[in-house]
């Protein structure tokens, strides 16, 4: 059996007992064992610290792994973890969950982890070598400080192999998988079920690696609003061979949607569909690109892209001039619905290529406001699109 498929059998309906070695005295070990084999974290005495310490341990020594299973319940950890092969840590059960939303009388799970930690070296989760199948399912985080940082596998430390993180929350984090500078090195990981990211402070994911499946079986609802300088919500820094589904991702105001960026000699094979990228609403727009291409090799299917470049002047870093700009790599779109905002000429390109190559097929301006098909632009590089657009 696979781990994917084991751990959601104990997730759902339970599975048969497993036994183990645990270095724990022998009251402590029987409290920490149930009936699935999972380590309940309240089966300790102390802090949430001194539990998780306790409870890593014994996960640690464990043959085979079983997972830390939390409680229903508000958790606080302050103390940076290394990660290592065969960790879980799972909430006690698994469903959406948003702290923005209260009054809820239960019907939403109640698994909260407040997470006080740094980034980079400091993060929560820091991966010092190449790990194995990591899973983190059912919980919502928060950040107490602003200033925290869920996982840190830099590609200097190999790379996060075959991990699983299932339906999870972030309020008020700075990063959530890497750092803009030095992303998340992932290698056949999978990002499932319903996630929803709020109150962030910076980029959440950036992200490096290969033959990824991201919310293929699931999907994010992610936004951010705010003057942040034309930082982006999501980086993609050389990440190839993924397939990457179902995201909602909001824009507003001084915040770019999605950063592709790779070497020449990149495998290609980002292939991202069925998402929405966009600005909050025709009135409450994103103000510049909501794509950037810089290398790499990328698709754009089944894209519904919206309510951008309403005020491409109040950026500094570079000149934005369409929703897609591809100054770099090769960008394959298609069958992408768009939106303008209410501040956007329909003379704004929703494509433009000033380096590299973007190959455009069915582009269709919805929202009753078009006068003549949406506009593509090429001022170096290569574009070819089909009769569905105006090439400028």
């Amino acid at each position: 059996m696979t781990t994917r498929r084991s751990m959601l059998k104990r997730l759902a309906v339970g599975a048969a007992a497993t036994t183990g070695v645990v270095a724990l005295a022998p009251a402590e070990a029987n409290a920490a064992t149930t009936a699935l084999g999972d380590i309940e974290l309240d089966s300790f005495t102390g802090t949430d610290d001194a539990k998780l310490t306790l409870a890593l341990a014994a996960a640690r020594a464990s043959n085979p792994r079983r997972a830390i299973r939390l409680s229903a319940r508000s958790h606080t950890f302050t103390q940076t973890r290394t990660a290592f092969s065969g960790l879980r840590i799972l909430g006690p059960n698994v469903g959406w969950q948003n702290p923005e939303i209260a009054g809820t009388s239960g019907a939403l799970p109640q698994c909260t982890v407040t997470l006080n930690c740094g980034t980079g070296a400091r993060s929560w989760l820091v991966g010092t070598s190449t790990t194995y199948n990591v899973t983190v399912a059912g919980i919502a985080f928060k950040s107490s400080n602003a200033q925290t940082q869920f996982y840190h596998h830099p590609y200097s430390a190999g790379t996060s192999y075959a991990s699983m993180f299932d339906t999870l929350t972030f309020y008020g984090f700075k990063h959530v998988f890497g750092l803009p500078s030095d992303p998340f090195s992932m290698t056949l990981c999978t990002f499932r079920g319903s996630w929803t990211c709020v109150a962030v402070q910076d980029t959440q994911f950036s992200l490096r690696g290969s033959d990824n499946f991201l919310w293929c079986a699931g999907e994010i609802n992610y936004g951010w609003q705010g003057a942040n300088g034309g930082r982006y919500l999501m980086r993609f820094s050389n990440l190839s061979k993924t397939a990457v589904k179902h995201m909602y991702l909001t824009a507003r105001g001084g915040s770019r949607a999605v950063l592709v960026e790779g070497p020449n000699s990149q495998q290609g094979g980002l292939d991202i569909s069925d998402c929405v990228i966009e600005g909050q609403n025709a009135g409450d727009p994103a103000m510049g690109a909501l794509v950037v291409v810089k290398g790499g090799g990328v698709s754009l299917t089944n894209t519904k892209l919206n309510f951008g470049m309403a005020r491409p002047s109040d950026f500094t870093d570079q000149k934005d001039t369409a929703l897609v700009m591809v100054q770099g790599g090769t960008a394959l779109i298609s069958n992408t619905w768009t939106n303008r905002a209410s501040a956007t000429s329909e003379s704004v390109p929703v494509v433009a290529v000033s380096g590299g190559s973007a190959y455009v097929d069915r582009l269709i301006g919805m929202g009753g406001n078009w006068t003549a098909k949406p506009v593509v632009a090429r001022s170096s590089g290569t574009l070819v699109a089909d009769s569905t657009a105006r090439v400028a």
